[in-house]
């Protein structure tokens, strides 16, 4: 009877030692509870604008990116979300190299780089793709990666140039529904250049229609995009932009410094809830297991109007 207490006992403890080895496994392999990402697009001057050597600190609207990425850098971010647009306006390497390196180019090993419009002015992005290297995933320009505990998926919105485009049926578009279906996290965000929704200058684009559609179907919480010179935060919206408590919120960020717009005229419905056309500045998320919080923060004495707010996951 003694000897069967102590096998009892001893397979006991053999559970439960197994049971917290599990534990720590999975607080080990899940990631940290909460990521700070800093994220932003459209950002560094040419060498060639006139404002570039202008280090004037009245000196306007444009070639604010060496304040702007003081900016980010003083967030101490744990990811670095590049939204397209890296390098004005030609994006030779000489450039990457001399201005994006001296400014966001601090922040290289934290960035997840998203394909603009401009990095296609060099054929196939080769400068672009040269300079981030392994920080492309992928050199077609969309994957997915975990950062935290949150499920992150980069898209191509760069439609003309990625094969198969960006409707239903492209590659990139099956890539992503299959994807979503099998992840498992609770939480999912996207990134991608040209954004879906905007009264910026550029207005809404049809073109990531499906790809958005795509999101939607799957739940997803977030997508980010630059290309707008301005910074505007859409509350939850369904596929035809319609307000929806399961619907995508989209954060429009091309406020990194190279210049800023206000529209020329108002975009059709839907509306944002939160823009600001005048400022630069960079949007600060905290991606939590099941709920995320935002901050947009403006250079130091531009504006006291900063966005901010939480929302839980889906």
């Amino acid at each position: 009877m003694k000897r069967r207490r102590r096998l009892l006992a001893l397979i006991a403890a053999v559970v439960v030692i197994v049971l917290v080895v599990l534990w720590l496994l999975s607080r080990c392999t899940a990631g940290p509870s909460t990521v700070r990402v800093a994220a932003v697009g459209d950002m560094v001057c040419d060498p060639a604008d006139p404002n570039f050597a202008n280090t004037a600190r009245d000196k306007g609207d444009n070639c604010r990116h060496g304040a702007v990425s003081d900016l980010a850098v003083a967030l101490q971010p744990a990811v670095f979300l590049g939204l397209g647009d890296f390098q004005y306006e030609l994006p030779k390497a000489a450039a990457y190299r001399s201005v994006y390196q001296q400014s966001y180019g601090r922040l290289y090993a934290k960035t997840i780089p998203v394909f603009g419009n401009q990095e296609y002015k060099v054929q196939d992005a080769n400068t672009f793709t040269d300079y981030f290297g392994s920080r492309i995933l992928d050199p077609k320009g969309y994957w997915s990666q975990e950062v935290g505990r949150w499920h992150v998926v980069v898209l191509n919105s760069n439609c003309a140039a990625v094969a198969g485009g960006c409707g239903t049926g492209s590659p990139q578009q099956e890539w992503l529904s299959h994807d979503l279906q099998a992840n498992g996290r609770k939480c999912v965000l996207a990134a991608w250049h040209h954004p879906r929704w905007s009264t910026g200058i550029a207005g809404h684009d049809p073109r990531t229609a499906d790809l958005y559609q795509t999101l939607y179907d799957h739940g997803v919480e977030l997508v980010l995009s630059g290309h707008d010179a301005d910074y505007e935060r859409f509350g939850p919206l369904d596929p035809a932009g319609k307000p929806d408590d399961k619907g995508v919120r989209q954060f429009v960020i091309g406020t990194g410094g190279q210049a800023h717009y206000r529209p020329v005229e108002s975009a059709a419905a839907p509306a944002g809830e939160f823009a600001d056309y005048d400022h630069h500045g960079v949007l600060e998320l905290n991606l939590a297991p099941d709920s995320y919080d935002w901050k947009f923060h403006v250079l130091e004495g531009e504006s006291p109007a900063e966005d901010a707010g939480r929302a839980s996951c889906h």
